[in-house]
């Protein structure tokens, strides 16, 4: 318990601004993406970037929300790996303007969603990784429903089923996640602490195939109250959730290999995804 609360006082006062302009830790995101980082294509996508342990966030001040973020799995760690106790609170992100705090989410009926989820981090990357999933620049209004529900179960299979492992041969590799939410309502409905409220949420899932190491792509929108616990219910195109964005994903690929993966839904298959 004393080492958790040391690690939670160097997160809380020894956080280290980081911005577009750090070249080397822009660098570094190189890490956790494919193709480029998430592009703003308008004012309302507009978004400062914050660069964490094993996470990125395009952080909008004025929406007070992560208007994406990005994370990649690779292999798994075994299964003696020790599990940190969870932080009870979330914490400041002194790198923003807007401070959102623990309490401007308290009775307010939404859920504190991670979109870069706590375990996963810990898994891949160590407990500071994981406790920078708390600070609030991470976080998004979510409904129960939603938040602990299909939200929570595509996190875990994304984790446990589609990461890399250390299977021989093995289909699926270098599996790269974006995530974030979608504001349809201009001006979006707010909390009383002045954050929006996101009225669907998007997951991307893209990955390398095979031998000759093919990108594919998977991707979602999810409503703050879904209907069914199915995935396949939600299936999207990239294409269409840039549009309800304003973002551009995978900005460094060529025109044509962008067109390719964007506009086809794809279907999730646990065994090969892609079929």
């Amino acid at each position: 318990m004393q080492k958790f609360i040391l690690f939670a006082i160097i997160l809380l006062f020894n956080i280290t601004p980081i911005y577009a302009n750090d070249i080397p830790n822009i660098h570094r995101t190189q890490l956790f993406t494919y193709g480029g980082l998430p592009v703003a294509q308008n004012v309302r996508s507009d978004f400062k970037i914050l660069v964490n342990t094993g996470y990125a966030v395009g952080y909008s001040e004025k929406l007070k929300n992560p208007l994406w973020a990005v994370y990649r799995l690779g292999n798994k760690k075994t299964e003696s790996i020790q599990e940190w106790e969870r932080p009870w609170i979330f914490y400041v992100d002194t790198r923003t303007d807007s401070k959102v705090t623990h309490e401007d989410y308290t009775s307010s009926g939404y859920d504190r969603g991670h979109m870069i989820p706590n375990f996963a981090m810990m898994e891949q990357y160590g407990q500071m990784a994981q406790l920078e999933t708390y600070l609030m620049s991470n976080i998004c209004p979510q409904t129960p429903a939603l938040n602990r529900g299909i939200w929570k179960s595509l996190e875990g299979k994304i984790r446990d089923e589609i990461s890399q492992d250390d299977t021989t041969n093995k289909q699926i590799h270098s599996v790269y996640v974006i995530t974030g939410p979608i504001f349809k309502k201009n001006p979006p409905e707010k909390l009383e602490s002045g954050v929006a409220i996101p009225d669907e949420f998007y997951k991307i899932i893209a990955f390398k195939k095979g031998y000759l190491s093919t990108l594919k792509a998977v991707s979602f929108i999810f409503p703050q109250e879904p209907g069914t616990n199915d995935f396949m219910d939600y299936v999207t195109t990239i294409d269409e959730i840039e549009k309800l964005t304003g973002l551009e994903f995978f900005s460094e690929l060529t025109v044509r290999k962008q067109r390719n993966l964007e506009s086809k839904k794809r279907r999730l298959n646990l065994e090969e995804i892609g079929d």
